[in-house]
């Protein structure tokens, strides 16, 4: 969009301008907001000097002028374009803030105003009256293109005749210039209407003939310029004699191309239209004071037949009524909108009969009122009917008063836009507003729950470890410190895990390793792995397992985990000494899972929310076990993985509840159902290499080894743990990855590559445990991937694998 300070070359082509000059930039902003929807080119000033330079310079459809302004006023900046030949009857909408002036009107209106509108003015009428001289303008503007187009296709195929013309003519005159604007042909009429013999003006630039102030303005350059751009520049314009008297010039600069469209000069022909154009002038002034009178006694007809015609190019309802409120006039686009006929006889209608049932009282008690009263207009929000359909729209609605020129209101005037996508528009706003709100405060509420959750292990894991330096060597009750620090750490690597699940799942990176297995051996290891929450509240639990074989081809471990999140929230949530039940059973061909209790139970407008991340079942701040509130969403995710789906049921507040998964049934393989072996006996005793520049960790693990039974030697980069290696041909090595100097999978490299360690377990000990990273360390050399903290479970098999001669170990995935 244009500014004060742009110049033409900002303009987009085939786009119209259209000036804006009010003093107040807030005004500007706002004529430019209702205007942009128009998509043409809008150029804002803030003073009449500056709208008259701009009109210098360019060519406007309408001009849009505020009537009060500091320095020069509207009315004053008016009566100076329409001094202008150039802009005599460009048209001009007088725009004003000070009430309907009948004395400020009729000068507007004696300027050559075409409307002269009160503010807060309409942003669909203003549209619609722009829009209107927009399309006069480009309809002139094609009509001249056409013309142009035609002369300059007789001028082509008519070469000889027109040099015999130019030879003969004198009425008009043929200016020839190079590419630069230098004058190389002075023919025609030439040298009896600009006073420039030949001789003198060839080699002059073609600008001598053009005014001062076009000159300065860069007119003539512009004037090629378009005529190189477009094909043809108007010039329709006033020029300068030799003598220094002007002359009225109504011709064209076209460009000249030869036969490989390379542009060789311009022609510039025209005719001296002096006396036409001054007696055009005088006859339009003598017009406008002899019609004055006539034009103050019939301006609300004119007004009205202007609304009509406009109207019958708007998409919106546009009718017209007499003052008592009886349609005469609605246009096509309020006929289709209010369902009526092209025919329907529009006098049996009033102007309450367009609207709904519950607004026709509200429009004749308020709307009507305002309208014939003193304020004369009424804007707002209301819904018209469909006569058709019956259908009810939301639209917009404007009316207004006209008036003659005594004051006497003879009409009313009704404008409605229908609102429909605006207001649909605006609840689906609402709507994603309402969730970002929800999403924002759900993730406020996950921080805090984050925050509160890590920090209830670290707290009694800081006490443990205070206690622990400082107790004496062999203080009692130094084993329940151990096991408190144990579990809390436990809990932690819960949570850690809980997140690193729902990312992978949320990325698509989680792959599930399908194994044939049935319901009751997932029971089982479920009820295990959740015993300890379950014996921690004193609970109750009830296993009903169908007798029947319930054959599954699932990943065990991910589906064990959905069990024992389940078996662990109903532990959770139900007071201690409850009851809890898991019931297994078959429904078709899918293992109904359900995990019943009666706890607090879950109130009904929270079982639509329930496996949404960060959702808590019965959250209460004096639960210090409430959860991150993402256990169900990673439940009902992994569930559908496996192309299950799960549910909850409650009846209430303190009524239990019970959370039910579907999984489909693998009947095919019944007979191959796999049994999850026990872990075996632990292996004997083995010289193990533990690798890590982390002196506590790499410490910790070798104090830990050693209290198994192994010996082990410790190294804190990858040289020293290579040296160690070599000397020490141990059975087994942890090598952490993100060593200083030589990495991690450098040094397991370099291990498989050193001849007499061709049989160690290597093990990657690192805390990155992504798929890549797995594949990185099986590239490597590795024989296991192992991510930190690693459990005794999972150390406990690597030690098995090391004590197996001559055994392959798959990559463990994390």
């Amino acid at each position: 969009m244009l500014n004060e300070n742009s110049t033409p070359k900002a303009a987009n082509k085939g786009r119209i301008n259209i000036l804006l000059v009010d003093d107040q930039s807030a005004n500007l902003h706002v004529l430019e907001a209702v205007l942009a929807e128009l998509d043409e080119v809008l150029v804002s000033v803030s003073s009449g000097e500056q709208a008259l330079r701009e009109l210098l310079v360019r060519e406007f459809a309408v001009v849009l002028m505020d009537v009060h302004m500091p320095t020069m006023s509207g009315f004053e900046t008016a009566g100076l374009i329409r001094s202008h030949p150039r802009s005599r009857t460009l048209p001009i909408i007088f725009l004003t803030a000070v009430g309907d002036d009948r004395a400020h009107m009729e000068h507007a209106y004696a300027l050559g105003a075409v409307d002269y509108l009160t503010k807060p003015i309409s942003p669909v009428i203003l549209r619609a009256k722009v829009a209107f001289f927009i399309d006069l303008y480009r309809k002139t503007a094609e009509i001249a293109l056409h013309a142009q187009a035609t002369h300059l296709e007789a001028l082509r195929t008519r070469d000889e005749r027109i040099r015999l013309i130019l030879d003969n003519t004198r009425d008009y005159a043929f200016i020839g210039t190079d590419t630069d604007g230098i004058v190389t042909e002075w023919e025609g009429g030439a040298e009896t209407i600009t006073g420039w013999f030949a001789a003198k003006a060839c080699g002059e630039p073609s600008a001598i003939i053009f005014t001062p102030e076009d000159r300065a303005a860069g007119v003539p350059g512009y004037e090629m310029r378009t005529a190189r751009e477009t094909g043809r520049a108007d010039d329709k314009r006033w020029h300068v004699r030799r003598d220094g008297t002007r002359f009225f010039a109504d011709g064209v600069m076209v460009p000249l191309r030869d036969e490989a469209d390379k542009l060789r000069g311009y022609a510039k022909i025209f005719r001296d239209a002096t006396s036409e154009r001054l007696a055009a002038e005088q006859l339009e002034m003598s017009e406008l004071q002899l019609g004055e009178s006539r034009q103050r006694s019939q301006r609300a007809e004119e007004g009205m037949r202007r609304l009509a015609a406009v109207a019958a190019q708007s998409s919106d309802f546009i009718g017209i009524a007499s003052s008592e409120a009886r349609t005469s006039y609605v246009n096509p686009a309020g006929r289709r909108l209010a369902g009526l006929a092209p025919d329907a006889a529009l006098g049996e209608y009033r102007i309450g009969d367009f609207f709904a049932p519950d607004c026709k009282a509200f429009v004749e008690a308020v709307v009507l009122p305002a309208v014939r009263g003193r304020q004369a207009r009424w804007e707002g929000e209301l819904r018209m009917r469909n006569f058709q359909s019956g259908a009810i729209l939301p639209i917009y609605y404007k009316g207004f008063a006209v008036f003659d020129d005594e004051g006497q209101n003879i009409g009313l005037a009704s404008i409605m836009r229908d609102i429909t996508a605006q207001k649909q528009a605006e609840n689906e706003l609402r709507r994603v507003a309402a969730d970002l709100a929800e999403a924002d405060r759900r993730k406020s509420e996950f921080l805090a729950t984050l925050a509160h959750e890590l920090r209830n292990p670290l707290a009694p894991i800081r006490t443990g470890l205070d206690l622990i330096r400082m107790a004496a060597p062999g203080a009692p009750n130094m084993a329940k410190v151990h096991e408190m620090m144990d579990r809390q750490l436990g809990h932690l690597i819960h949570l850690v895990n809980d997140l690193l699940d729902v990312a992978r799942i949320t990325r698509g990176k989680i792959e599930l390793k399908r194994e044939a297995s049935d319901v009751a051996t997932l029971a089982a290891m479920a009820v295990e792995t959740s015993m300890a929450a379950l014996n921690a509240g004193g609970h109750t639990l009830s296993i009903e397992v169908a007798p029947e074989a319930l054959p599954l081809e699932v990943d065990v471990t991910r589906i064990v985990q959905v069990l024992s999140n389940l078996l662990n929230n109903a532990a959770k949530y139900t007071p201690a000494g409850g009851r809890i039940v898991l019931r297994a059973l078959r429904e078709g061909d899918d293992a109904l899972l359900s995990v019943l209790d009666n706890g607090v139970g879950i109130a009904q407008e929270d079982l639509g929310t329930l496996f949404d991340m960060f959702t808590q079942v019965g959250r209460n701040l004096d639960r210090s076990q409430g959860g991150l509130g993402i256990g169900l969403s990673l439940v009902r995710r992994l569930v559908e993985l496996h192309g299950g789906s799960v549910s909850a049921t409650s009846a209430g507040r303190d009524q239990g509840s019970t959370f039910t998964v579907r999984l489909p049934l693998h009947l095919g393989n019944a007979a191959a159902v796999a049994s999850l072996a026990p872990c075996g006996a632990a292996p004997g005793a083995l010289r193990v290499l533990v690798v890590d520049d982390n002196v506590d960790a790499g410490a910790s693990l070798s104090t830990l080894l050693e209290a198994l039974g192994h010996s082990t030697r410790v190294a804190v980069d990858g040289e020293q743990g290579l040296v160690l290696a070599a000397a020490f041909r141990p059975h087994l090595a942890f090598l952490d990855i993100g060593l200083p100097g030589m990495s991690g999978h450098q040094l397991a490299r370099a291990i498989r590559a050193t001849s007499g360690l061709e049989g160690m377990l290597l093990v990657a000990l690192t805390g990155w445990g992504a798929r890549a990273d797995v594949a990185m360390s099986q590239q490597a050399g590795f024989d296991r991937h192992l991510t930190k903290p690693v459990d005794i479970t999972a150390l406990t098999s690597v030690l098995a694998a090391a004590a197996r001669p001559g055994s392959s170990s798959a990559m463990e995935q994390p």
